[in-house]
């Protein structure tokens, strides 16, 4: 249960900052940076979307087309389509939050459907996934408030 809640107070954080990001702004391309503001948004989406699918089978992708945008290795530099607008990205991350404390309520103990090995790290439980997907969330929430900062 605390991995939830763990969960949740990162993504309010999330949705926080990036509702203060300056309108005009997701997309500034900015030095030293290898991404932007938008990326690093839909970047956190897809990769709660592909650690939980992997952590329970039974857990939809919504979205799956926007791999191609936000997985890694991709780069907003290098889109030739048009990518999912700030509306969208910032409503599938609000939905996205609410469906996973729902979904995950009363699993976060059970074993990962796909046990996934990161380097030294082995998600072999919906709880580990649920971390790692807390702490990625907190990785780019910094990323996204040192770009902001810049900008300012």
């Amino acid at each position: 249960m605390e991995s939830l809640n763990m969960f949740e107070y990162s993504r309010a954080a999330v949705l926080i900052a990036l509702g203060n990001t300056k309108e005009g702004t997701w997309d500034t391309k900015i030095e030293n940076f290898p991404n932007t503001i938008r990326w690093n948004a839909g970047h956190m989406y897809i990769t709660a979307e592909d650690y939980l699918s992997k952590a329970d089978k039974d857990y939809e992708i919504i979205h799956p087309e926007w791999y191609d945008f936000f997985i890694d290795g991709t780069s907003p530099f290098k889109w030739e389509e048009e990518p999912p607008s700030v509306v969208e990205i910032m409503d599938a991350l609000k939905k996205q939050g609410k469906r996973i404390m729902e979904f995950f309520q009363g699993k976060v103990k059970n074993r990962a459907s796909e046990t996934v090995d990161i380097r030294y790290l082995k998600l072999d439980t919906v709880d580990a996934a649920l971390q790692f997907v807390t702490w990625h969330d907190g990785i780019h929430l910094g990323i996204v408030k040192s770009m902001q900062n810049v900008l300012k």
